[in-house]
């Protein structure tokens, strides 16, 4: 035994051990002398290289290895400093790697690591910000578009633009004329692009049997659209693309129109594209229903209200049920809302919000703000926390006008003992209110945090609870309880103290008729505020 350079105790070890024990590890790694010449690569050094040893020990290492000049500044200054170096290369092919330089008695030890598998997670992690970004500038602009010529500039302009599309067309369907007008953007021959403008539905095109159908259409070439539609096979050869995708947009069960996207090359309809456009199909067709309905010249604002609400999913595992009604005004608008998204593995984001403001711009907002969240919810993988804490910096971004209060949370399925957990986040917003099976009414208070958009660097709380088989939670907006003769907290008391009792009288009553007795229970007459309910009821 004899003490190393380093201070340490080590046993005497055969010649040449070390080396062998160097060319035995599976990455690559090699041995530099202080003119930068090669003195010894391991057999992965030479595989990773595609060099034979013989051709590189000697040479300098960026005059035997193409492409290692890059490296010849980190290792000058690993040389310089004595100090360990990393970073990241090519070794005389197309792969990354991880390098690291030791410096060693006047040589360079350096030791390469694949860093392919990080770099794909990273360009996919960044590849799905970049659609959850595209899908919340759609929602974004959707969310304020009240015509159809708003909502087809919104949705067509993304098309072109962010996709690097040569054709985006919005088509609506007229179920009472039976026609299909399309409004596009184009780099098409204007004839064909008039021509598709206005079809009747029984059109042998893609537009009309997509809104005849329902059914999602993607051609990889122009051979593919001639095989399906060979009667208008001439004029989409006449137009110049050569692939694109055509989606149904869908609001409350019934086709409202088409989306086509559409590219001059073969192939372009990459899995990215695909969900992008199939996210945004969703938010299109509601802005497409509401820009309908608008035109009809309904009450507008009502009708606006309406629209902006999402439908609750169905085929759930639980019970939900929610109710929306507008104050004693002319206008019957205002920013509350409700939302409720399932998401994978069986979870169910339920979210209670209200922008403040009472008129069309306050509905307007919450449209925006509805949307950013669902999708939020959808990008962060159910995270409350994280969802308001990107939706403050979307607001804060976007220069969104007005605050919101909002809670957001995430109910899981049941696990061994049929309880679920309820995990949650606050901006502002009023508790909810759970009532297990005993009938005690929890109130789920938590220290407060900031309204929605008001700073982004705000930090974010999960909270969490088990909710029993046999509850009911309810989320709501502050028109519920709170008064001008009473505060927020003596109105959630009242409410509480209401809640449990009706609970158990209407245990073996549907969810509907309990939030009906509620809502008559707890406003007796037409209410001051907007109100907004929303319950879950577990079986």
């Amino acid at each position: 035994m004899h003490l190393g350079d380093d201070g340490g105790t080590t046993a005497t070890v055969p010649a040449g051990w070390w080396l062998r024990a160097l060319a035995s590890i599976p990455d690559p790694v090699a041995v530099l002398g202080p003119g930068w010449e090669v003195l010894w690569v391991s057999p992965a050094a030479a595989s990773a290289s595609g060099l034979d040893p013989a051709a590189v020990v000697g040479r300098v290492l960026w005059d035997a290895v193409p492409g290692t000049s890059t490296s010849e500044e980190p290792l000058r200054r690993a040389a310089r400093t004595g100090a360990t170096t990393t970073w990241e290369a090519r070794i005389g092919g197309p792969r990354w790697y991880e390098l690291q330089a030791v410096p060693l008695d006047g040589l360079l030890l350096v030791v390469a690591r694949s860093a392919d598998e990080r770099r794909r997670a990273a360009e996919q992690l960044a590849d799905s910000l970049e659609r959850t970004r595209l899908v919340l500038e759609v929602s974004t602009a959707l969310g304020a578009a009240r015509t159809l010529d708003e909502v087809a500039s919104a949705v067509v302009t993304v098309a072109t633009e962010k996709l690097g599309a040569d054709y985006g067309g919005l088509s609506v369907v007229d179920w009472s004329t039976r026609r299909v007008r399309t409004a596009s953007r184009a780099q098409i021959d204007p004839a064909v692009e008039e021509a598709w403008a206005d079809l009747p539905l029984e059109h042998a095109g893609p537009a009309p049997h997509v809104c005849r159908t329902g059914e999602e259409l993607v051609f990889e070439r122009l051979e593919d659209v001639g095989a399906l539609f060979p009667e208008v096979a001439d004029r989409v050869r006449r137009s110049g693309l050569r692939s694109g995708l055509v989606v149904p947009l869908v609001a409350e069960d019934s086709v409202v129109g088409a989306l086509t996207v559409g590219w001059r090359e073969d192939g372009r309809v990459s899995g990215g594209v695909l969900d992008v456009v199939r996210a945004s199909a969703g938010a299109t067709g509601q802005a497409v229903r509401r820009a309908l309905l608008l035109a009809d010249r309904a009450s507008a604002a009502e009708v606006l209200q309406r629209a902006l609400l999402a439908p609750l999913p169905r085929g759930l595992d639980v019970e939900l049920a929610a109710r929306y009604l507008p104050a004693g005004r002319r206008d019957h608008v205002g920013g509350d809302w409700h939302d409720a998204v399932p998401l994978d593995g069986g979870r169910l984001a339920l979210v209670v919000g209200d922008v403040a403001g009472h008129d069309v711009e306050a509905a307007a907002v919450m449209g925006r703000a509805s949307g950013a969240l669902r999708s939020f919810l959808l990008a962060v993988d159910g995270l409350p926390s994280r969802a308001l804490t990107a939706a403050d910096d979307a607001f804060w971004r976007l220069d969104v006008p007005a605050p919101a209060t909002v809670v957001a949370g995430v109910l899981t399925p049941p696990g061994r003992a049929g309880a679920r957990s309820w995990r949650w986040a606050n901006a502002g917003h009023p508790p909810p209110l759970l009532v297990p099976p005993d009938g005690r009414t929890r109130v789920l208070s938590r220290p407060p945090e900031l309204l929605l958009g008001v700073d982004p660097s705000t930090h974010r709380t999960d909270h969490v609870v088990t909710v029993p088989s046999g509850s009911v939670l309810l989320l709501h907006s502050d028109g519920l309880v709170e008064r001008r003769d009473r505060d927020l907290d003596e109105g959630t008391a009242e409410l509480a103290a209401l809640l449990g009792p009706l609970v158990a009288e209407h245990a073996g009553a549907s969810l509907e008729e309990l939030l009906d007795a509620l809502l008559a229970a707890a406003l007796p007459g037409r209410p001051a505020d907007d109100v907004v309910v929303m319950a879950v009821r577990t079986p």
